[in-house]
């Protein structure tokens, strides 16, 4: 394997990349067994993390390799993560990444990368076969992501995990404390206009974000678009990408589904409403909704939407985020104004 190259923000987009996959298969050598110069690896995605796809030679079977290396949660978080997705797979109530531990039966693997300040993690999980970003409007998809989102918060409801260190996602965390105005770089990316649009968003909804009853809130995925959805061989619907779990009111996935499917149903007259109902729907087959769910989701949007913010002003320096970040940014705060002028915000349904 040839020499790993030296690290830092310097290189580009392409050269981290090389780096970053060269030590990611000496990994997978020396702490999975597995042959890792040999395996086929395929790219998902490089933003926060790495994510590759990776067959081993003669095998049909694939495991997907995570590779935080910027500003990626703690060893403990993500060992804490690992283990509810091993909890949820046992259950057999619905379908995720089951972890892979290593030979030595560690769930995360700390690796230096050459010129940065801190170590790397590495996690290794089973690949879930299935159809990504299912559509929308296939026959029977809404109606199962909904039960897969009741099944997620079932397991929360009715399975303990006392040790669960993962971040408390709310309305400190994510508004007063988010990247947007408090990172470096976040109003500036926002501009004087966008910067006080969403402190006027914090103080409007901030009182609602407080409400709710311990039952409604436990362990959430925190990152549930449909690009984190699976079609499922055969039928039903799984849920992958659990690098933002935590703990949280469960509107916060409930308002992340529903959001991602209005984003590309809303120009098909009835089409998103026609989605929210059968996901709905098939969420109360398994669980009721929240306490008072349809006068908190609109402020659960805005949520969301201030936690895209987050994650886009974090990562601007990352050349697929920048691709298509700014736009993002411009179409929120105008959203956000219009709420304020009194317009109904994406995604909200009729009581």
């Amino acid at each position: 394997m040839p020499p790993v190259q030296n690290f830092s923000h310097d290189l580009s987009h392409a050269e981290q990349l090389t780096v970053l996959e060269a030590l990611m298969r000496t990994t997978l050598s020396d702490h999975y067994g597995l042959d890792g110069a040999a395996a086929r690896v395929e790219l998902q995605q490089y933003e926060d993390n790495a994510v590759w796809r990776i067959t081993p030679v003669g095998e049909a079977s694939s495991f997907v390799a995570r590779l935080s290396v910027r500003d990626g949660r703690p060893e403990p978080q993500q060992r804490s993560e690992m283990r509810w997705l091993e909890s949820l797979a046992a259950s057999h109530t619905v379908a995720v990444p089951e972890p892979v531990t290593t030979t030595a039966g560690s769930y995360v693997v700390l690796m230096d990368v050459p010129g940065h300040d801190e170590p790397a993690t590495l996690a290794l999980l089973h690949w879930l076969p299935g159809t990504a970003e299912p559509p929308y409007n296939q026959r029977g998809i809404a109606h199962e992501m909904g039960i897969a989102t009741a099944h997620l918060h079932q397991h929360a409801v009715t399975v303990e995990m006392p040790d669960f260190d993962r971040p408390n996602w709310n309305e400190t965390t994510i508004l007063h404390h988010g990247h947007a105005l408090s990172g470096p770089g976040g109003p500036e990316q926002l501009g004087a206009d966008g910067t006080a649009t969403l402190r006027k968003i914090i103080e409007l909804i901030t009182p609602a974000l407080q409400q709710g009853t311990p039952r409604d809130r436990g362990r959430v995925h925190g990152d549930l678009h449909r690009e984190n959805m699976i079609a499922l061989p055969g039928s039903g619907v799984g849920l992958i990408d659990f690098d933002d779990c935590g703990t949280g009111h469960y509107l916060i996935d409930i308002a992340t589904v529903l959001s991602s499917i209005h984003r590309i149903a809303q120009k098909v007259p009835g089409a998103y409403e026609e989605f929210a109902r059968a996901y709905l729907a098939g969420y109360t087959q398994i669980r009721p909704l929240p306490d008072d769910w349809t006068r908190l989701l609109e402020p659960y949007l805005l949520l969301r939407d201030a936690f895209i913010l987050n994650f886009v002003t974090a990562a601007a320096a990352n050349a697929d985020v920048a691709s298509w970040g700014p736009r993002r940014i411009t179409g929120i705060v105008a959203n956000m104004q219009a709420y304020l002028e009194g317009h109904p915000y994406p995604g909200a349904l009729p009581s």
